[in-house]
């Protein structure tokens, strides 16, 4: 096995095979390995045991259009033997096993390259284990088990900082993707715009009302994309979840040129029915001031939530107008309390107040 003598059931050393049957399991291996090929993907790196029938082996998959620069590092896997190796050895099997999920974690979570040398990364870690058993016969001693455990913990850890690093970088770019896609969404939802408000009445696309609209439309759109750039500055400006899936990151993306639109032509109408108390002033294009404020409102949230307050600050105070209200009714006159005469110790009289008459509220509710 492997260009060594193999033993029988006794520990003793076997007779070597002939040439033909060595043609026949050389033969036998290449069909197996074409076999595995053709389910798993190509052997890219592989570590096979010269003690015992156990290896590790990481193959790749190609994908549909692998020419692209994006998809040029195909779907990676990690597969492991190693039952017989570690028969005597249970922790290191553990620390092996440990491997195989950080593997699946990083093949279906890092894009191309980070994923390549994640993988590479685990590989060797498990190369080194298994070298590890091998010489030691198979049985490690408690503190070769000690030392790996530790070496392994502490690769583990580098490689689970790394894979973070990757894991948010890989979801802020299917995020910006996502964005790019909600942008193209917004614009096709404007071309649908005139014929929606057709269906009611006229839309003049060449006024100015309509100019503005759009403009307030596209402006929140823009305003929302910027903040969400400028903020993917800092590591914690865009807090996202890498592990929930390439799909809902990049939904997650395309709602917020959306939500920005939408915030935008909030803003238009705010300014335009007067609820907003903004004014142009002299010699302001329309356009342009109402694409400012329709900016900041998909820039920033908080903006937005002013603007809403605004509004139903007003729309309250249009509701509970004085005229709207009951009105006043005069207050009723308070009579003034009168004195009583009441008798006193050494003849003395004294005055006290009556009991008050406890006067009439005001109708003013």
């Amino acid at each position: 096995m492997n260009g060594q003598a193999s033993r029988n059931g006794n520990g003793a050393v076997a007779a070597p095979p002939t040439a033909d049957e060595s043609e026949k399991l050389e033969q036998g291996y290449f069909d197996a390995a074409e076999r595995f090929e053709k389910k798993e993907g190509q052997i890219v790196r592989a570590y096979w045991c010269a003690s015992e029938a156990s290896a590790v082996v990481v193959t790749e998959k190609k994908k549909r259009l692998s020419w692209l620069p994006w998809r040029r590092v195909g779907m990676l896997g990690l597969h492991r033997a190693t039952d017989w190796v570690t028969a005597d050895a249970p922790r290191v099997a553990e620390l092996l096993h440990s491997g195989d999920m950080l593997a699946v974690r990083v093949n279906r979570v890092l894009t191309a390259v980070p994923r390549l040398i994640a993988m590479e990364w685990i590989f060797s870690e498990q190369s080194y284990l298994l070298g590890l058993v091998e010489r030691s016969g198979g049985h490690t001693s408690r503190r070769q088990t000690k030392e790996a455990a530790a070496r392994h913990d502490d690769e583990v850890r580098r490689l689970e900082r790394y894979y973070h690093r990757a894991g948010t970088k890989t979801a802020r770019i299917w995020y910006f993707g996502g964005m790019v896609a909600g942008l193209a969404a917004v614009a096709c939802l404007g071309a649908v715009i005139p014929f929606v408000i057709r269906v009611f009445g006229t839309f003049d696309l060449t006024s100015d009302a309509a100019r503005t609209f759009y403009a307030c439309f596209v402006a929140g759109a823009l305003g929302a994309m910027v903040s969400v750039m400028t903020r993917m500055r800092n590591e914690e400006g865009v807090q996202l979840d890498y592990e929930v899936g390439e799909l809902l990151i990049i939904m997650l993306g395309a709602f917020r040129p959306i939500l920005g639109a939408i915030f935008g032509v909030l803003t238009y109408f705010a300014i335009e029915s007067q609820v907003l108390p903004v004014t142009p002033p002299e010699g302001a294009r329309h356009l342009f001031y109402y694409a400012v404020f329709a900016f900041a409102a998909g820039f920033s949230e908080r903006f937005a939530h002013v603007i809403t307050g605004t509004a139903d600050l007003a729309v309250s105070k249009a509701i509970t107008t004085p005229e709207a209200s009951e009105p006043t009714r005069p207050a009723a006159s308070v009579p003034r309390p009168a004195t009583q005469t009441t008798g006193a110790r050494n003849g003395q009289t004294a005055t006290k107040p009556a009991a008050e008459t406890p006067s009439t509220p005001t109708a003013t509710q």
